[in-house]
């Protein structure tokens, strides 16, 4: 592959790190170099699972799966739940989260982004925990972070949502008996359009009595 942006040194030149040439130029364009395939090759080669790829639903929880088991595109799609309005206001009360756009039917009429009540982001991302969640002691050991949350669609008192986990990469931790799981989760709407997306970080047992 030719170096589309190559600069030619000339006296002087090098010194002011402006000279790309032989290796150094070689490594500069490969550190910008795309790879382009499917989503199931570019699964393959990068060993993360990529939107689009394979998703395996074995009827197995993954949460039963130790890391020795769980493979990358291992998957559930959860059941059903409907949000209501009880539902937002509790939150609302509970948290404290009084946000007009969840308290106040009026104001959030006039919002541009909702027209109406809107259930918040959070309650939506909690109640999608509580359907994709075993509850029984298993290999998953604690969940330890949420790595790009975005909301992408408003959820009002009405719909139904449902979440389609995937494990997306596996890394072990040298030295522990657990290692790091990263799922991809994907909320929708009744629609079928993607409420919420975000990365679920867990620790897994690296094995697990049967």
């Amino acid at each position: 592959s030719p170096l589309p942006v190559l600069v030619h040194g000339g006296p002087g030149r090098a010194a002011g790190d402006e000279e790309l040439g032989g290796a150094r130029g070689v490594l500069h364009h490969m550190q910008r170099t795309a790879v382009q395939a499917s989503p199931d090759l570019l699964t393959a080669i990068t060993g993360r699972w990529t939107t689009g790829a394979a998703r395996r639903e074995s009827g197995v929880h993954p949460f039963r799966k130790s890391l020795a088991d769980l493979r990358i595109g291992d998957a559930i799609t959860s059941a059903p739940r409907t949000v209501s309005l009880a539902d937002i206001d509790h939150f609302a009360e509970f948290t404290g989260d009084t946000f007009y756009a969840h308290t106040d039917p009026e104001a959030a009429a006039r919002n541009p982004l909702f027209g109406g009540i809107v259930a918040h982001g959070y309650l939506v991302v909690s109640l999608a925990a509580g359907l994709f969640v075993d509850p029984a002691p298993g290999p998953v050991l604690a969940n330890f972070g949420v790595d790009g949350l975005r909301f992408l669609t408003p959820v009002k008192a009405g719909d139904t949502i449902e979440v389609a986990l995937t494990v997306k990469q596996i890394t072990p931790r040298g030295g522990a008996d657990y290692g790091e799981v990263r799922w991809d989760a994907v909320v929708t709407n009744q629609e079928g359009r993607p409420v919420a997306t975000y990365d679920v970080l867990t620790l897994v047992a690296k094995t697990w009595p049967a």
